[in-house]
């Protein structure tokens, strides 16, 4: 990742990428033995603010940390008193060592080194704070359309990887040994969504960001079409699931 990875795709990011159910926030506070309400949170890969807006919804004051500008930028612009911004890199937090509660990685662990971000999680919470990471994952996987657009994705893009539904991601949280224990959480939930609103969303992963014209914009046509067939009244209706795992010091 760099520093600009999602600056040229802030404005789909923030306007297409889906929020995160109620339930994972209740599995956070469950974590952390107390309400958000006056927690301090340092939101790490914070991006357009998805996360950090749902947190200062819940009366968290909330640090976001992201290495982009850019999407601090329009982060800024739409966030209340409750964030301030901060420019930064999760392997390497600008942060007061013993000051937070919580710190969250929504969306953005898989672009660190655990080695190095999971003692610095640890290093910026105070005693028996929580580091909490979480993805939201589409579960759809048998769908025709699905396959057909991971087919076409990882041949435009050979670093693209689909099996992330697999991938233990609280491993490496779990072997750094900066925590007590690690749990995982699994939120199943259901998106209804307009299909160009999905596809805005697709257009701002990385693995479809970073392509070149025109093979972007054929990418995005088939899953476009795949789409329309599959929902042909606009609206497509999803099984999602958000995998939260949960440590604390």
């Amino acid at each position: 990742m760099t520093r600009t990875t999602f600056d040229h795709v802030a404005a789909a990011y923030d306007a297409a990428r889906p929020d995160y159910p109620g339930p994972l926030f209740d599995a956070i506070e469950s974590a952390l033995g107390q309400p958000l309400l006056r927690a301090e949170v340092a939101d790490v890969g914070a991006g357009t603010g998805i996360a950090s807006r749902a947190l200062a919804g819940r009366g968290a004051q909330v640090v976001a940390v992201d290495p982009g500008p850019g999407v601090l930028s329009l982060l800024r612009s739409r966030s209340t008193s409750r964030i301030r911004p901060v420019v930064g890199d999760g392997n390497a937090l600008p942060l007061r060592s013993g000051t937070f509660d919580l710190v969250t990685y929504a969306q953005s662990w898989h672009w660190t080194d655990p080695a190095s971000s999971a003692p610095e999680a640890a290093r910026v919470l105070h005693d028996r704070g929580v580091l909490a990471v979480w993805w939201n994952l589409l579960k759809t996987d048998d769908a025709p359309w699905w396959r057909a657009y991971v087919a076409a994705a990882e041949s435009a893009n050979s670093g693209y990887d689909h099996n992330e539904a697999d991938i233990d991601w609280g491993a490496g949280i779990d072997t750094a040994g900066c925590f007590a224990w690690v749990r995982r959480v699994e939120v199943p939930w259901t998106r209804t969504v307009d299909v160009d609103v999905l596809v805005t969303d697709y257009s701002s992963h990385s693995y479809v960001a970073g392509l070149e014209e025109p093979a972007r914009a054929e990418l995005l046509e088939l899953l476009r079409s795949g789409l329309a067939a599959a929902f042909p009244s606009g609206v497509a209706v999803l099984p999602y699931v958000t995998r939260l795992w949960v440590a604390r010091r």
